[in-house]
């Protein structure tokens, strides 16, 4: 059986003997390791990420992790094979011979010994031979994972219990890991730096001497006669003869008397398990044992001399000597649990594990890939809550059909959106039907609007159902109109349906063409519009004549506030194109112009205002004359030029017809004073320009500094024709003294050149 100490100490292993065997040994692990297999460690780490939903549970992208691993206190054959070289190579089986051989040559001598026999027999222990490892019995043992068991990292953990007591202990331990550790693990994993500590509590027996008691005693006696003694003849009258008589004379006699005992009891005891008390019973066992004996040894055994001797004896030196001794030993080798505590923190443990392998040792689990999918339909809804037609509840119908599911939903004002979830179906088409039921505010009956179908997800907007949300505005030409054929009021008629429909009905607007923003008509009906609006536009002229429009109808959408125009009452117009000759520069703001038509033999009259503007690029205009008999289609027109600092005005100018588009004859002079000398000779200037045409006068007034003398300068003349224009120009220059001196001209065309007088 194994027995202690160890012999040997090998690349964390420790060696034990046998107590009785030379070549049997025992080997104990003293640090754990992870369970190879294959060259591989046995080790899994499964993580698996969150479903990129945006949830902040997860750490670094993982929302979890399960460890699981085996640890054992296993030996390799390669380290066995060493263990052995080294006992061979150190001589410990010799060793363990010898010491076996004189342990048991001891116990064989004393029973010789005991049996009066005085030669001792040859001990029967084997010879050094090939080395052989026995197997440890375990009895009782925990293993201990030294992690925390739960807390921020550890969710989760089996890392403690009952040792396997089998073999080479194996160890299985799992771990479930919080966000944060699974994170932790997986990035040290990767690194190869995760480090596992694990630590065995185990017992197993082994023999020991565990008590010895050695009891022995023992006598010496000597004794010592010295005597002078001499033999004396002398005559004895005996009556009839004498004779001689023969006497030992003792002169003198000393005697020595040495005498020495001894008794001894030594206990050895080896184990802490064999207590005080038990002890103390085996002695006094031992004591009993060997009392008598004792007695017997240590009593006097000296014969002295006999009296006879004493009168008889020559014997001059008398000399006896005893000796007596007695042993008793009592050994007891126990069978006891040793207990030991293997630990260690295994680092490194994927450093030679290729990367495929380590790739597959650290799995991880992506959980936004879906295995066995789920359709998730995000169904949302858009409805006018806080304004009309004021819906107040819309309820949702889904059903799909490949999947055979069907759902409901109910939303009001503020619902978020609502996530409809089901498992995809083997043969999938993506469709799913809905019925929409809208519920208005102090209606009764809900809208129900007709089964759509979709392929993704629902949003659904309500738009103003049921809502008649009209504006109707004059036409844009009434306002040209003019005479007695002015519109003063305009009537519209509306109905909807037939008088014997329950959803028909009738209205009236009144409003007048100076509304330009014309007149409202606004009706909730709370169902759906399927039929169209009618309406019929009535016209009341100044002269108290009376135009009425044909019927018309209008099919209301779902839209916002729409505009309807009234239609023109009177169909004829002249449209005229009007475009600028040039481009002006940035002094002109804008161009007006303005078309009068006058019919006198019809008392008609209408009138038009076109604007273009540097704002709108100068791009063309279209000015709209109504006429009422287009064959009188003569009309007439002016103009104005509105600058920074000046505004000019054309006369009329008569048009006849629409058939070409209307350039303005405007005429741009080119003001060149460069020569004048400002800043030199003269401080400032002043130039005044004058154009008369017909009845229209025009002038312009410049001053003139250094700064704008060195630009071209620009004059518009709004002319009524492309003729000649023939202006005049006064000029008066101030030298520094504020002497001044003035010069006046005509000039002609499209330059004016000023020079210094």
């Amino acid at each position: 059986m194994i027995t202690i100490p160890s012999v040997l100490q090998h690349d964390n292993v420790a060696v034990y003997p046998d107590d009785e065997d030379c070549n049997l040994f025992y080997c104990l692990k003293t640090t754990p390791e992870i369970r190879m297999v294959d060259g591989q460690p046995v080790f899994s780490g499964l993580f698996w990420t969150d479903s990129a939903d945006g949830s902040s549970e997860s750490v670094a992208g993982l929302a979890g992790g399960w460890i699981n691993f085996d640890a054992n206190l296993s030996i390799s054959p390669k380290v066995e094979e060493k263990i052995i070289q080294k006992i061979k190579s150190l001589g410990i089986q010799k060793i363990r011979r010898d010491a076996i051989v004189s342990k048991e040559r001891e116990r064989l001598g004393l029973i010789a010994k005991a049996r009066g026999e005085k030669q001792i027999p040859e001990p029967d222990v084997a010879k050094v031979g090939e080395i052989k490892f026995g197997a440890i019995n375990f009895t009782e043992g925990n293993v201990t994972l030294l992690e925390e068991k739960d807390g921020d990292l550890i969710a989760w953990s089996s890392a403690g219990g009952p040792a396997s007591l089998l073999g080479d202990n194996n160890a299985a331990f799992a771990l479930r890991l919080s966000p944060k550790g699974a994170a932790i693990w997986y990035k040290a994993l990767k690194e190869g730096m995760k480090s596992i500590s694990v630590r065995y509590d185990l017992k197993f027996r082994l023999r020991l001497p565990s008590l010895e008691i050695r009891a022995w005693a023992g006598s010496t006696q000597i004794k010592e006669i010295d005597r002078k003694v001499e033999r004396v003849w002398h005559s004895v009258d005996q009556g009839c003869t004498d004779a001689d008589v023969e006497r030992i004379n003792v002169s003198e006699v000393t005697e020595k008397l040495m005498e020495e005992g001894l008794m001894n009891i030594e206990i050895k005891k080896g184990s802490t398990e064999i207590s005080d008390e038990h002890v103390s019973q085996l002695r006094n066992m031992v004591i009993k044992l060997i009392e008598e004996k004792v007695q017997e040894v240590i009593k006097s055994r000296i014969r002295g001399m006999t009296e006879e001797e004493r009168k008889n004896s020559m014997l001059q030196l008398v000399r006896e000597e005893v000796n007596s001794f007695v042993e008793l030993r009592f050994t007891q080798e126990d069978v006891v649990e040793w207990q030991i505590a293997p630990q260690g923190t295994i680092m490194n443990f994927l450093e030679n594990v290729p990367e495929k392998k380590k790739r597959e040792v650290t799995k991880l689990v992506d959980l936004s890939e879906h295995e066995v999918e789920t359709i998730e339909l995000n169904v949302n809804v858009d409805a006018p809550w806080d304004e009309e037609p004021y819906v107040n509840a819309v309820k949702v119908d889904m059903n799909y059909p490949s999947a055979g599911k069907q759902n409901s939903l109910l939303f009001k004002k503020g619902s978020p959106i609502e996530i409809w979830r089901l498992r995809r179906p083997k043969n999938d088409n993506g469709i799913v039907k809905y019925n929409t039921s809208i519920y208005f505010k102090g209606i009764s009956e809900p809208v129900m609007l007709a089964e759509k179908a979709t392929n993704g997800n629902l949003n659904i907007n309500v738009g103003k159902i049921g809502l008649i949300n009209i504006n109707f505005k004059p036409h844009p030409n009434l306002s040209s109109i003019g005479g007695k054929n002015k519109i003063n009021a305009i009537q519209v008629d509306i109905s909807y349906k037939e008088e014997d429909s329950e959803d028909y009905f009738r209205d009236t607007l009144v409003f007048t063409p100076e509304e330009v923003e014309g007149k409202a008509f606004k009706k909730i009906i709370g169902k759906i519009i399927d039929a169209p609006l009618t309406y019929k536009v009535t016209y009341f002229a100044k002269s108290g004549r009376m135009v009425e429009m044909k019927k018309q109808k209008y099919y209301i959408t779902e839209n916002d506030t729409v505009n309807i125009y009234t239609p023109n009452p009177f169909e004829d117009t002249l449209d005229l194109g009007v475009e600028l000759p040039l481009i002006p520069d940035d002094s002109v703001i804008k161009i007006i112009a303005e078309f009068k038509y006058e019919d006198q033999d019809n008392e008609f009259e209408s009138s038009d205002q076109i604007i273009l503007s540097k704002e709108d690029d100068w791009e063309s205009a279209l000015a709209r004359l109504v006429l009422i008999d287009k064959t009188h289609s003569e009309f007439k027109y002016r103009y104005k030029i509105i600058s920074k600092d000046d505004i000019a005005q054309s006369g009329w100018i008569t048009g006849q017809g629409d058939a070409e588009t209307i350039i303005l004859p405007i005429l741009k002079i080119h003001i060149n004073v460069s020569q004048l000398g400002l800043g030199t000779k003269y401080e400032n200037g002043l130039l005044s320009l004058h154009y008369e045409e017909g009845n229209t006068k025009n002038s312009k007034e410049i001053f003139l500094t250094a700064e704008n003398s060195s630009e071209m300068l620009s004059w518009y003349i709004p002319r009524t024709g492309n003729i000649e224009a023939e202006y005049k120009y006064s000029l008066i220059l101030i030298d520094s003294t504020g002497k001044s001196i003035e010069v006046s001209g005509t000039g002609k065309g499209k330059i004016l050149f000023l020079q210094k007088p």
